[in-house]
């Protein structure tokens, strides 16, 4: 598969994680009484997700500035349709899940793709050597 195109398709698929968490998860629960829920949903649930999606899109894709505002702009219409204009203030605490997870995938590659400072198997004569 073209790179192009995989990164087309990883970005949809991150998309439409978020619309679904953003927009079928509030509505499975709108019938119940379940408030207490849904405060814990906004502020533990839908951060916790989107530190995770953000750590494994940084993990494929790296750091991508705009991947922030993808959480960001999907949640405004739910904001507007489950909630009200004060679940607005939560965009914040999305955006800086986002980021937070995204440096943290960028530290996991840092990490793991570290060069040796002298590869294995080195032709190089030590200087206490002598033949």
């Amino acid at each position: 598969m073209e790179k192009s195109t995989r990164l087309k398709n990883h970005y949809i698929i991150h998309i439409a994680f978020y619309a679904f968490m953003f927009n079928l998860l509030p509505a499975a629960f709108i019938g119940t009484n379940l408030s207490g829920f849904t405060i814990y949903m906004l502020l533990l649930g839908f951060p916790a997700l989107i530190y995770v999606a953000s750590i494994i899109f940084a993990l494929f894709n790296r750091f991508r500035w705009f991947y922030i505002l993808f959480p960001v702009v999907l949640f405004i219409p739910a904001a507007f349709i489950y909630y009200n204009y004060t679940a607005l203030v939560y965009i914040v605490l999305y955006a800086a899940s986002s980021a937070l997870g995204m440096l943290v995938g960028l530290i996991f590659i840092w990490i793991f793709t570290k060069k040796p400072a002298i590869p294995a198997g080195s032709s190089k004569k030590k200087v206490n050597d002598k033949k």
